[in-house]
């Protein structure tokens, strides 16, 4: 087996103690931010929910912002796909990301119109796992324990963004992507498929 020069051995030694030092560092920082983003993203969501006299209309225009201002909504859209983003032509792609974004305004603006004076509380101490940030929360209900919520985030073009969103240890994200190759797969592997059943969400009322 190889090895250096041992005149060259401390050299690569303090350097990698240097390197754990200042990973060391830099985690609360990125903890701190990750749980005030975090923060932000409920508070904002819930400041959406408490005007109950909103149309639908109104309410899908506040999601679309949360949306696409808190997540990375192109990673999201792709990991849904699954291996079926590899088959989207240079037509279907920007497509795709059209319907995407309607889609989970429609069917998360339904949700959000459930809202009863849930509050959210984020539990300190963000974690890191690789290249994500993961945030745990609580949403805390008058009838009802606690349901625990986790938030994926990772930095893109140097801001945070959700990348997932696991309630009571079930992914949002992963949830979706069965569904969506479930409906795929039970027409062929046609991709359009997905696609009208998408339109016919999204029209929905």
């Amino acid at each position: 087996m190889l090895q250096m020069p041992f005149s060259r051995r401390p050299v690569l030694m303090l350097l990698v103690a240097a390197g754990i030092g200042l990973f060391a560092s830099l985690l609360p920082a990125r903890a701190a931010e990750a749980d005030s983003f975090i923060r932000q993203v409920g508070n904002e969501t819930l400041k959406a929910l408490e005007d109950r006299s909103i149309t639908q209309e109104k309410r899908e225009d506040l999601l679309r912002n949360l949306l696409t201002t808190h997540l990375d909504l192109e990673a999201v859209g792709r990991f849904c796909l699954g291996r079926y983003s590899r088959s989207l032509t240079d037509a279907q792609r920007p497509e795709y990301q059209r319907l995407f974004e309607d889609y989970l305004v429609k069917v998360y603006s339904q949700l959000l119109a459930q809202y009863n004076g849930e509050t959210f509380e984020v539990r300190e101490g963000a974690r890191s796992a690789g290249s994500e940030t993961i945030v745990e929360s609580q949403i805390l209900r008058q009838n009802g324990p606690p349901i625990r919520v986790e938030w994926k985030t990772h930095e893109k073009n140097g801001k945070p963004l959700v990348t997932d969103v696991v309630v009571e240890g079930v992914s949002m994200a992963f949830t979706q992507r069965q569904q969506f190759e479930s409906v795929i797969q039970n027409n062929g592997g046609k991709i359009d498929a997905l696609f009208a059943a998408m339109r016919k969400q999204i029209a929905r009322r």
